[in-house]
């Protein structure tokens, strides 16, 4: 590949990544429920998509959610049942209205098991249609709605509220 091809492809690839990473910072952010987290999330799923990019990949959003997506449920897959994130520090303040219904958020999404969280925040946190959450997880039509269906009960336990009035104000922009 020459020089030129090349700048052409990284500068293609650098706007792709500054245009879809508020969005894949926002869903990692709903996966993994800490900023930090959700940070390394971004980067090495861009990393993963960088060293993929070219005309291989049709559709660049939907490998790049896909990469996200499976990255996160692969490192929950490792992850050890001692590492367990910090929900408030002793010496925080107390947390604001729009802040607590966050946490409220964020611990229900928690209670989870990661293949049923990504499904709840691409389908109704992402807004993707059934089919399209199917497809990006390598799941059956069925199987998305047998887990969708699954979870949102167990939201529903956890929750006071109806999971729907949380999300507008729960989910950073």
């Amino acid at each position: 590949m020459s020089t030129q091809a090349r700048a052409a492809q990284e500068a293609a690839f650098t706007e792709f990544a500054q245009a879809r990473m508020p969005h894949l910072y926002r869903s990692a952010w709903l996966l993994c429920g800490d900023r930090h987290r959700a940070e390394d999330l971004v980067q090495e799923t861009l990393a993963r998509v960088y060293s993929r990019w070219g005309p291989a990949i049709a559709n660049p959003a939907a490998y790049a959610q896909t990469t996200l997506t499976r990255t996160w449920i692969s490192q929950q897959r490792r992850r050890s049942t001692h590492e367990r994130p910090v929900e408030r520090f002793p010496d925080a303040p107390a947390p604001s209205a729009p802040d607590e219904l966050r946490l409220t958020l964020l611990t229900a999404l928690a209670g989870l098991e990661p293949l049923d969280r990504a499904v709840v925040v691409l389908r109704h946190l992402d807004d993707l249609s059934t089919e399209e959450v199917a497809h990006l997880l390598g799941l059956s039509n069925g199987a998305v709605r047998k887990r969708l269906m699954r979870a949102l009960q167990r939201l529903r336990d956890h929750l006071d509220v109806p999971f729907t009035d949380l999300v507008p104000e729960g989910v950073p922009s």
